[in-house]
């Protein structure tokens, strides 16, 4: 994602590009705020993931990094390794801009594939001040991926030709046989976003093969649809991208390189986008996201010397409808600690503080309210039959939850960032910045007061909140 994240998060102008200096370590360390359990930059400002991938036994998860401020500008691909899709490393800066290269205002977003024993990342080039501004640039390393060689030249400078188009970025690539396929988020000018296919031998020399989908009636920033991404998801294929600060999935029918849908819903709710997904080891189409701050936030998560957490990592599937379904990976099971209650609460529970997973099962055909906090509403859920397609909020977010005799929400509030998965497979993001000073005590009223509660710790995924190189 390129040209709409700082208008469309309400930076100033002041702040865009700023040069500034992380806080030390022991501050973001102490930081509050700051997520235990979550993938986030040792400082700085994150967001889109780009190419994440698994080889020899390793989880690497790229992500859009200024490793000089906690505001969107003078973008690097971070990386980070895992074992085990919870517990995260940083390693070293994988790209960084090109003095005079063709990505010498920023390394945005892209795709990471495997090639026999090389590891090849297409992405987007940002040269400010060039017509089109942005191209699609490669760059090469062994398997390990600590080690890239960044080429000179794009492999794709210029979009196809005959079409004015608005955006050209985010490639998504795979193989179908002996070909190479890349998809190009864009949109075309008085006509909507659409998503470009070409087509290489190799992964330099490319050839356009035309619209993949739409143009779209979707609106945002530049219209481009951003960030795509392509898979089997049971007997269909599904095509994600985001536009607006909304990730949508379409599903359909895929025959001789084309993609015809059927359906086009919502892939997450609330504090959610430019997801990106790979396959785990077992073979699972696992999904990570961008959860971003709240616009009204810039200025103090930018004080605070960070911004932008990655998500938790989600396995996608096919529902009964054929649609996608989101839930948690099976992973995250490792991050739960100490069982602090378990049963039906008659009062109010006490707990130790902002870093704990709530799951509630209940009776969702009657309303309710749960509230976790200090002093304030740190965490505020209310559930509502009557608000068809909206039935949970969750300070100020929603997300559709059917109404029927039994029905589960599984909360994990780790700091100031809120995870909340539902039994109808949909997923909300939102955030906190309320007190988060101890203890904490969950209330509830309604169709939750007679609900049944485990409630755990959240495990640090570090000893030091993952404040630099381990």
């Amino acid at each position: 994602m390129v040209s709409t994240a700082a208008a469309l998060l309400g930076y100033s102008a002041r702040a865009l590009g700023e040069t500034g200096h992380s806080p030390p370590a022991y501050l973001l360390m102490s930081d509050p705020f700051r997520p235990q359990s979550h993938l986030l930059p040792p400082h700085g400002w994150m967001n889109d993931p780009c190419g994440p991938v698994f080889a020899n036994g390793t989880y690497h998860l790229f992500y859009q990094w200024n490793p000089d401020a906690a505001v969107w500008g003078n973008m690097h691909w971070g990386h980070a390794t895992s074992r085990d899709l919870v517990r995260w490393e940083h390693q070293v800066i994988a790209l960084s801009p090109q003095p005079d290269g063709p990505d010498s205002s920023g390394v945005f977003t892209g795709d990471v594939v495997l090639d026999g024993q090389q590891a090849i990342a297409v992405y987007t080039g940002l040269k400010a001040g060039r017509a089109p501004d942005q191209v699609q640039c490669i760059a090469t390393s062994d398997l390990t991926m600590t080690h890239w060689r960044q080429e000179s030249h794009p492999v794709l400078p210029v979009g196809p030709p005959g079409l004015k188009i608005r955006g050209f970025r985010d490639p998504k690539i795979w193989r179908e046989g002996d070909t190479w396929v890349m998809l190009v988020g864009s949109s075309i000018e008085n006509q909507g976003g659409v998503i470009l296919r070409y087509e290489g031998r190799d992964l330099r020399d490319w050839s356009y093969k035309g619209i993949f989908y739409g143009p779209s009636d979707l609106r945002g920033g530049d219209d481009a649809l951003e960030c795509p991404d392509f898979f089997r998801v049971g007997a269909r294929h599904a095509l994600m991208f985001s536009i607006n600060w909304v990730v949508h999935v379409a599903t359909g029918d895929y025959v001789n390189g084309k993609f015809h849908p059927l359906t086009l819903d919502a892939l997450g709710y609330g504090n959610f986008y430019a997801a990106r997904s790979m396959l785990d080891a077992q073979g699972r189409r696992t999904l990570f996201g961008w959860i971003t701050e709240k616009p009204w936030q810039a200025g103090a998560a930018a004080d605070r010397g960070w911004s932008g957490v990655m998500s938790f990592p989600r396995l996608l599937v096919a529902g009964p409808d054929g649609k996608v379904r989101s839930h948690l990976h099976p992973s995250v099971e490792a991050l739960h600690g100490e069982i602090l209650f378990s049963g039906s609460p008659k009062e109010p529970v006490t707990l130790p503080g902002p870093c704990v997973r709530i799951r509630v099962r209940f009776d969702a055909s009657s309303a309710g309210e749960l509230v976790f906090s200090r002093t304030d509403r740190f965490l505020h859920l209310d559930y509502n039959p009557q608000k068809t397609g909206a039935e949970v909020s969750c300070n100020e977010d929603t997300v559709p939850l059917s109404s029927s005799r039994s029905a589960e929400l599984d909360i994990y509030v780790d700091a100031s960032v809120i995870e909340i998965f539902t039994s109808d497979g949909s997923a909300l993001n939102t955030r906190a910045y309320g007190d988060p000073g101890g203890p904490f005590t969950l209330k509830n009223s309604g169709c939750f007061q007679n609900a049944d509660y485990e409630i755990c710790l959240l495990k640090p995924v570090s000893g030091n909140r993952l404040t630099g190189i381990l």
